[in-house]
């Protein structure tokens, strides 16, 4: 079973435990709690206050409240705003943002670069087989003719290949230009 501490003195006890067998408290806090303390707590008593519930020895048991001691409350933690001024890097919403965007077109350069060099020689691949098709076997082995491939197809697949060449190199370029969001 687990540990739970007292509020007051913060001595360990067993969890089934409703009393400190110290001080007598009867509220109990994790043991998180007592580790983020900084200073310990002042052994003196707590002054009562009309808004706060006095637990009076005098009181029969009956007629004690049902309620833990409630910790009173913490400072208020602060709230960022638009400019950011809470913030431990001064960074907003905004910032972030961009910084998304300058990598979204980062990535999306290199992927057009990609998608259009694919596309483009693929085709030239076939196109270059394509002319290699229409080589005559028979003629060329026996007088050496037509050993090549169909020379107006082979220079379709040359001028394809250099003109996706300066093509995905533009587009890459372009989209990497967008990633310089300001």
């Amino acid at each position: 079973m687990g540990l739970k501490y007292c509020d007051k003195c913060e001595v360990a006890v067993d969890q089934a435990v409703l009393e400190c067998p110290d001080c007598g408290h009867k509220k109990f806090v994790p043991g998180t709690a007592i580790w983020k303390r900084d200073t310990p707590k002042p052994s003196t008593p707590k002054v009562t206050t009309p808004s706060t519930p006095r637990l009076a020895a005098d009181l029969s048991s009956t007629n004690q409240p049902n309620l833990m001691d409630s910790a009173p409350p913490g400072p208020p933690r602060p709230t960022p705003n638009v400019n950011g001024e809470f913030s431990k890097t001064g960074k907003t919403i905004d910032d972030l943002i961009r910084a998304q965007n300058r990598t979204t077109h980062a990535v999306r350069a290199i992927v057009r670069f990609l998608f259009i060099q694919l596309t483009g020689i693929t085709l030239v691949v076939f196109l270059w087989n394509l002319s290699l098709t229409l080589i005559d076997e028979q003629d060329c082995f026996q007088s050496g003719d037509n050993c090549a491939g169909n020379t107006s197809i082979q220079l379709l697949a040359g001028i394809i290949w250099i003109a996706t060449v300066i093509w995905s190199s533009y587009a890459g370029w372009e989209e990497l230009n967008k990633s310089n969001v300001d």
